[in-house]
């Protein structure tokens, strides 16, 4: 609150006390009192006037200045209503009142949309847990009847649905991982078994990195290298490089690539850029995920496409990694 802010909001006020001092004066002169004796008297009761506004603005700054220091130092600003300090004044202790009435309402509904997210989450885990079961079934009888086309698209339906529960997730990974150290070699050549049809199919030549060792959660990390696998195949490549060194896993194809214009913004949820859009139609969730989850896992991802494109994550050093 600024002093001049302050007189004007009082200016009817200021107004009013000049007339009645004036008139006070001029009365006392009129019924015989002296010029001086006029002016002490208008000068009195000016003056206090004026204390009484000063005292009023210099009280009114300062619970104001407490009140938005409190605010400055609180995460959830809400909160302000269950810790503002009482008001030495009438109209702010009104203030307080509709402040608490607002807030505890916002309260009410962050706490119900929490619920609905949280049902929602659970329901989207839970249908796709269910259809899990009859795609694995009918991948089953594919391969042993040999259907290998319908065999490799209940692949790519089993992958989308797995990365629509991992999109469910994405905002409570820390409720659900355990850092622990991995064989990375192991990992990525598990992952590869897994998508051996694909690969086969698309004539893909992958190269497997050295045996290393990092620290992060082998869930989470597979189905980040999963979606890094699954680009490389649907943008035309036909050599996957994994090449380990220094705690850092750069995943390396020599696809269509990422154009510079494109490449500021590929980590965007839904940005699928300009060859997403024309060859793979692409929905712009893998490379958002990955993202999303590296952050929460403590890891470092970055890209760049010249003339292979490598998309590389960075390990923390020790186990003990800070998640968001």
């Amino acid at each position: 609150m600024k002093l001049p802010t302050f007189l004007y909001d009082k200016l009817i006020l200021i107004l009013v006390l000049l007339i009645t001092s004036g008139l006070g004066g001029f009365i006392t002169y009129a019924f015989g009192s002296s010029a001086l004796i006029s002016i002490i008297v208008s000068s009195i009761y000016l003056f206090g006037g004026l204390a009484i506004l000063l005292y009023e603005f210099f009280t009114r700054r300062a619970y104001y200045n407490r009140v938005f220091s409190t605010l400055d130092s609180l995460d959830k600003k809400y909160y302000i209503s269950e810790i503002i300090e009482p008001s030495p004044f009438a109209d702010g202790q009104i203030l307080e009142g509709a402040l608490r009435i607002a807030c505890k309402s916002m309260n009410d509904e962050v706490a119900a949309e929490r619920v609905a997210n949280r049902e929602y989450r659970e329901y989207i885990e839970l249908w796709v847990h269910e259809i899990k079961t009859p795609i694995s079934a009918a991948m089953l009888i594919c391969e042993n009847k040999s259907y290998a086309d319908v065999t490799l698209e209940l692949a790519k339906v089993e992958r989308l649905v797995e990365q629509v529960l991992f999109y469910a997730r994405s905002n409570s990974v820390e409720k659900d991982y355990i850092i622990k150290q991995i064989n990375l070699k192991k990992l990525i050549g598990d992952l590869l078994k897994k998508n051996a049809a694909n690969l086969m199919a698309n004539r893909i030549k992958v190269e497997l990195p050295v045996d290393g060792e990092v620290f992060s959660d082998s869930k989470w990390l597979t189905f980040i290298i999963q979606q890094l696998l699954d680009n490389a195949i649907k943008y035309g490549a036909k050599t996957v490089s994994f090449i380990f060194k220094d705690d850092i896993l750069t995943i390396k194809d020599d696809g269509i690539g990422i154009l510079p214009q494109d490449l500021p913004r590929v980590f965007e949820r839904g940005f699928s850029g300009e060859n997403g859009r024309s060859i793979a139609k692409s929905t712009g969730m893998g490379l958002y995920l990955c993202k999303v989850l590296c952050e929460k896992l403590g890891l470092k991802i970055t890209v760049k496409s010249e003339n292979d494109t490598e998309i590389s994550i960075t390990f923390p050093q020790n186990p003990y990694v800070t998640l968001m």
